[in-house]
């Protein structure tokens, strides 16, 4: 297992479209279902331990911020690459970990590239705006907290974020 380090991206870059299956409901999820001025965009898998060492206290913090901040997960990778990552798996990896957002399957991966994701856990934080949701944080689970706290009175952070690291996305 190599550590990779998430992609730098423009502070201010505009949310890119989606609609995935949600291996929980089995309904789709897009860009329309985001209603909060907060949205948390996190993608990650089942089998990365970067992901399974923070996964518990990240559905704890979703559900601690709910209603101000939407969650939302997306796993990218391959699942012939790991049995763990296929949808099925997912659906239980989430029922395990109490989610209270959805896990989307990002079969073609398009989504991911489209994000600039490179790892898991890589997570992104977007500010609603008149004209979209724009970033306001792509970093590290261990300083997100706090990120959101302040984005929810403010429109940038006040500290420097740490760069998130993780196991790479499995692609095709």
């Amino acid at each position: 297992m190599v550590l990779l380090n998430s992609s730098e991206i423009s502070l201010g870059t505009k949310l890119q479209d989606f609609n995935l299956p949600d291996t929980i409901s089995g309904t789709n999820y897009s860009n329309s279902d985001l209603t909060k001025d907060l949205v948390v965009i996190a993608f990650i898998c089942n089998h990365c331990p970067y992901v399974i060492r923070i996964i518990k206290d990240f559905s704890k913090l979703a559900q601690e911020l709910n209603p101000s901040v939407q969650f939302v997960t997306i796993s990218a990778n391959d699942p012939n690459y790991r049995q763990e990552d296929s949808p099925e798996n997912m659906k239980i990896f989430a029922s395990e970990h109490n989610f209270s957002f959805p896990y989307l399957y990002d079969e073609s991966q398009a989504v991911a590239k489209a994000f600039g994701a490179v790892c898991t856990p890589d997570i992104y934080a977007y500010k609603k705006h008149p004209d979209g949701y724009k970033l306001a944080y792509h970093a590290r689970f261990e300083d997100l907290k706090k990120a959101l706290n302040e984005l929810l009175t403010e429109d940038q952070l006040s500290f420097e974020p740490v760069t998130s690291a993780g196991c790479s996305i499995k692609w095709k």
